[in-house]
């Protein structure tokens, strides 16, 4: 069974999906993942990039991303997959003739019933890659990530629209590692503003419950996404 990572559109806008309240003891639900072609995720840093060398070096994941997101489940074995798909991968795919969307997609096993504390649990992420060719200005480049410890929050109070884990990220030959903070819907936010809909508050679209703060995509920049604030799951 397979399914096209690329061309998945998103068909799953139910009501559940932006739920309210705060009674965060409610019976859990089987292991759903809200399917999308953009979550906002954060990465914050653990161990600074170094080379093959173990020497310092200055290339980073980005600040925040979009992220394709989905679950396969398997029909004849009922095994569940959870597919992750970043946005630095998926825009230098196009001028990649090197991979395909398999390589470009890290694909891991997910669990198929919550565990501790409503988290379903995904592993055994295979590295997902991109190939970027020379240019004038740039030498040629492998783009890698690779996914361990994946969880993702499927209680009943907010049934799969957050999720954590580890990332180790290569690009010019530097190595970092980071934690993942990421939610959905992806709602685009702005720092200097004060209307509440462009900074994370009401009429932004994201759960009222969620505790999330505005990330700007550039460490200089006020434009970015709303991020979780805390640790998964991040509520008020």
């Amino acid at each position: 069974m397979t399914k096209n990572i690329v061309n998945t559109a998103l068909v799953l806008v139910g009501a559940g999906s932006l739920l309210t309240g705060c009674n965060f003891e409610q019976p859990e639900t089987n292991c759903f993942v809200q399917e999308s072609p953009s979550w906002a995720v954060k990465y914050d840093v653990v161990d600074s990039p170094k080379d093959a060398n173990g020497d310092e070096c200055t290339t980073t994941a980005p600040l925040v991303e979009l992220m394709g997101v989905y679950k396969y489940v398997n029909p004849e074995t009922g095994a569940a997959q959870l597919a992750l798909r970043p946005a630095t991968l998926a825009s230098r795919a196009i001028a990649d003739t090197t991979t395909t969307s398999a390589d470009q997609t890290s694909l891991g096993s997910l669990d198929t019933e919550p565990k501790d504390h409503g988290f379903c649990h995904a592993n055994d992420f295979a590295p997902a890659f991109v190939n970027v060719a020379a240019s004038d200005t740039a030498a040629a480049n492998t783009i890698r990530y690779e996914f361990t410890n994946v969880r993702v929050y499927s209680a009943a109070v907010a049934p799969g629209t957050q999720f954590t884990g580890e990332l180790k990220y290569t690009s010019n030959g530097c190595t970092s590692s980071y934690v993942m903070r990421a939610v959905w819907p992806p709602a685009p936010c702005d720092t200097a503003s004060t209307e509440p809909a462009e900074n994370c508050g009401v009429g932004s679209g994201l759960n009222p419950e969620f505790a999330v703060v505005c990330q700007p995509t550039s460490a200089t920049g006020t434009t970015g996404y709303c991020v979780p604030a805390g640790d998964i799951p991040s509520f008020k």
